[in-house]
């Protein structure tokens, strides 16, 4: 179903996962902390690792949906039914096929009772090399024959999604998700070898939490568990004698 979807329904997908996870995560701890103020934390899966304490607390304070194909659907209700309008139609980051088989997320997420300004999310992402372009969102680009094809991009959780320059001295938001759909440019170890660093340099700058897919906080364990992943995926491509970004 999801190879199907072009890109802005990729982008709705990814901003209203994230923008229903902060709507939910407010609303419980909210009356969590109403019950009571001293009662421990949710238990952490045992595969996934927080790597302080503050992490472990943010992240075990997030909702998990039980079914993730319901919670994507579910999400897709946060949304207009027209494409937002862009500002102006850029070609950098532009996906050479909407068609994909495998979609890579990360968060980006505020501290409890912070949020990320415009100022320092523009900052942060000329620190580490982010492009604006294609949906007004921003995306770490192929080098060589490939180039201006992104190997993922990064779009704010709140909606619908993109960064308006214009206004963005007014930005408050919660957090930005990170993805890269595969096929892409490069191979998929390639591309997450490229994101988990940006996203992690990301996190430092902006003194935010760096949640997996699920709203985990990611841990070393989980990360070796998606890179194992994304190996298995692209030796089943080079099975099917199919190249990088083709």
């Amino acid at each position: 179903m999801l190879s199907n979807l072009s890109d802005a329904a990729v982008i709705r997908i990814v901003i209203g996962a994230a923008f229903l996870c902060i709507i939910l995560y407010i609303l419980l701890s909210g009356k969590r902390r109403s019950r009571n103020p001293s009662s421990p934390a949710v238990r952490i899966d045992p595969e996934v690792r927080a790597d302080s304490d503050a992490e472990r607390e943010y992240a075990d304070a997030l909702p998990r949906p039980q079914d993730e194909a319901d919670f994507r659907e579910q999400a897709k209700l946060h949304f207009e039914p027209e494409t937002p309008k862009l500002r102006a139609t850029s070609r950098i980051g532009v996906r050479r096929t909407d068609a994909y088989e495998k979609l890579v997320m990360l968060y980006l997420a505020a501290k409890s009772g912070h949020s990320i300004s415009g100022a320092e999310l523009v900052l942060a992402t000329e620190k580490v090399g982010l492009v604006y372009g294609h949906n007004n969102i921003y995306h770490r680009l192929a080098e060589g024959v490939n180039a201006n094809e992104p190997i993922f991009s990064m779009a704010n959780v709140v909606q619908p999604g993109y960064f308006d320059l214009d206004q963005i001295d007014t930005l408050q938001t919660p957090g930005v998700s990170f993805f890269m759909t595969l096929p892409g440019p490069v191979t998929a170890v390639q591309a997450w070898d490229s994101m988990l660093p940006i996203a992690e340099r990301m996190a430092q700058l902006l003194d935010a939490v760096l949640l997996d897919s699920d709203r985990n906080a990611l841990g070393r364990q989980r990360i070796l568990h998606i890179k194992e992943d994304l190996r298995a995926f692209d030796r089943e491509k080079e099975r099917q004698i199919i190249k990088p970004g083709r």
